[in-house]
């Protein structure tokens, strides 16, 4: 059950009616091929094999989706050559797939379980250096795991809090910061029962100060993804446009053929945020059958 204040709140800024009736609908399964052991098309020939019907993502030739929870009893996924991922959690590092590709140093910021950890260090070749950080040293031996899991060789793992994280230049920063959950709700329904807004500001106070220091870790010209799975402006337009009041910081806008995204908002409740904001992306749920998600693309 949405909670009515949660309707309230959110009738205001989503985009259609289809948005409330979508949240209470079962996220379909997907899974995203590991690179670094595996190619689609070996999955595609495996799975079918197997008599399991997967569809391949147009906007993402190494995503998938899938109507059979069996994907995560398969050979495939206990050697780690798919992992299985949210679509919209694979989004922040695909869209700077480019400047990965050529990178040689970069910071994965709050980086457990590693879901965007391994797809980075696919993405980089397990060449270069990765910096695969999280201040939760229990979700640490998870990210351990997955990362051996995966066969990614060119990542290092920190356990500190990102507002004190060394000063180093990196050539691109992911920054998947800690939120309110929102965009999940379609995986775990438990989160309806426990939402209120009080979270969403206790939150949006410390993305503001992550944001800033993922900034200042850049190097000149280099890019950072920031991004959230939820819907609150606090949290996503709000903290951009603190970074843009703080740095010297260009949003960049997002493009992702087959996929449909959403503009950021610059007015929300009588705040008005800077007109770049409308560069970050939207993700709702209606609109591509996923969770909610935010990102922004930023460069030094």
């Amino acid at each position: 059950m949405i909670p009515d204040a949660f309707k309230k709140r959110y009738s205001e800024l989503a985009d259609d009616s289809g948005f409330f009736a979508c949240l209470e609908t079962i996220l379909p399964k997907s899974f995203r091929t590991n690179t670094i052991k595996s190619s689609s098309l070996e999955i595609r020939e495996r799975f079918a094999g197997y008599g399991i019907a997967i569809k391949q993502m147009p906007w993402y030739g190494d995503a998938f989706v899938s109507q059979t929870p069996e994907i995560g009893a398969t050979l495939e996924h206990f050697l780690g050559k798919i992992y299985i991922q949210e679509l919209v959690s694979m989004i922040p590092a695909l869209v700077v797939k480019k400047e990965l590709e050529n990178a040689s140093l970069v910071l994965d910021a709050c980086a457990a379980p590693g879901s965007k950890t391994t797809q980075i260090a696919a993405m980089m070749k397990n060449r270069g250096r990765l910096i695969a950080n999280d201040l939760s040293y229990s979700r640490i031996k998870a990210l351990q795991f997955n990362l051996q899991k995966a066969g990614a060789l060119n990542t290092i793992i920190t356990n500190q809090d990102l507002r004190f994280f060394p000063n180093q230049q990196y050539d691109v920063v992911i920054l998947d910061a800690p939120c309110s959950s929102e965009g999940i709700m379609r995986k775990n329904d438990k989160l309806f029962r426990t939402w209120n807004e009080k979270k969403i500001y206790g939150h949006s106070r410390l993305q503001k100060q992550l944001i800033v220091k993922a900034f200042d870790l850049l190097r000149e010209g280099g890019v950072m993804t920031y991004s959230t799975c939820t819907f609150a402006p606090e949290e996503n337009e709000e903290v951009v446009g603190h970074l843009l009041s703080e740095r010297n910081a260009k949003i960049e806008k997002i493009q992702l053929p087959g996929f449909k995204l959403s503009k950021g908002t610059t007015e929300w409740r009588k705040n008005q945020y800077p007109p770049e904001v409308e560069n970050c992306v939207r993700i709702w749920p209606q609109h591509n059958d996923t969770g909610g998600f935010f990102v922004a693309m930023v460069v030094k």
